[in-house]
């Protein structure tokens, strides 16, 4: 029995070395060399324990640093040497200014006999401005004619709607009035002394009659007062047509002044041709110019990229 303790002893001892001592002491050892700085040594533990899924963690973990150690000094690099041209072509940029410079006095002078041509293209347009402002004015007082004679349109629609129920009334009374005439004819028919009856009918028959004549006159007088209401709508549609044709006239006289804001626009373009001579002149610089600025804008482009991609990886 004690043979048997000492060797299952020994076993687990051997077993727990070999499975569990010995890999983490490995993996110790190759978290400390990764910690050093050290990322050249690959990790290697075979099995399938979590110990070994541990391994093969901190390995693709170790890798992945490579990488981007490897990554950094690329774009480190390809940032040192597009700063260096950047910082060329923006000395070269420097002195072509410098040249322009000279051909902007030139156009200043030019810009002096401009100025009191615009003068006098801002005082029309001044005055132009105050014309569209009545105009506006004007607009707005048709808006507000023809909101009333949108109201006296939905007046009229409510009489017609009146009118209809009405109509509907008087069809509800012939209506009767055909019963009660059916009644008064089977009433007839009885004859005699028992014509009692159809007297009495006969007077309800007069007296729906005289409900359905009632109920004309209101309808007569509804249509009275639809009209009226036609007819001021009509008025009113009529003073909006005055207020539009004011506005025609205004915008006449808006254009006579772009007529002589035209006139001026003449005489500013004799300027302008002085302008483009010395903007030739400047032609030419500012087209190199341009040239080395998109150079300087593809560097800088291509450095800020860097730096991001430089950041994101530092980041994560």
């Amino acid at each position: 029995f004690l043979a048997i303790s000492l060797f299952f002893v020994f076993f687990s001892w051997y077993l727990l070395k070999n499975t569990l001592i010995t890999p983490l002491k490995k993996l110790g050892e190759s978290i400390s060399t990764i910690s050093s700085g050290d990322l050249s040594k690959n990790i290697s533990l075979e099995g399938k324990n979590e110990i070994a899924k541990l391994a093969r963690s901190i390995e693709l973990m170790r890798v992945n640093l490579v990488n981007i150690v490897n990554e950094i000094k690329t774009y480190t690099n390809h940032s040192l040497s597009g700063i260096g041209k950047l910082s060329s072509g923006n000395n070269e940029l420097a002195a072509r200014t410098e040249e322009q410079a000279s051909a902007l006095e030139e156009t200043a002078s030019s810009m002096e006999e401009i100025s009191s041509t615009v003068k006098q293209n801002t005082e029309n347009v001044a005055n132009a401005a105050s014309i569209v402002l009545s105009a506006t004015n004007l607009s707005r007082n048709c808006g507000e004619e023809v909101n009333d004679v949108v109201r006296l349109m939905k007046d009229i629609s409510e009489y017609s709607n009146k009118i209809f129920e009405i109509t509907d009334v008087i069809d509800s009374i012939a209506f009767q009035t055909n019963i009660l005439a059916l009644n008064a004819s089977v009433e007839a028919a009885r004859a005699g002394e028992q014509g009692r009856g159809f007297a009495v009918v006969s007077g309800e028959v007069r007296e729906l009659a005289q409900k359905c004549t009632d109920s004309a006159k209101n309808i007569k007088i509804l249509i009275d007062n639809t009209v009226q209401k036609i007819s001021s709508g009509s008025d009113m549609a009529e003073k909006a047509g005055n207020s539009m044709l004011n506005v025609v006239n205004s915008i006449e006289k808006i254009n006579n002044i772009i007529s002589e804001i035209s006139i001026a626009s003449s005489e500013q373009s004799k300027g302008i041709e002085q302008i483009c001579t010395a903007v030739n002149e400047m032609d030419v610089v500012t087209q190199k110019n341009s040239n080395l600025v998109e150079q300087c804008a593809k560097q800088a482009s291509s450095i800020e990229m860097d730096a991001n991609e430089l950041l994101k990886m530092v980041e994560h």
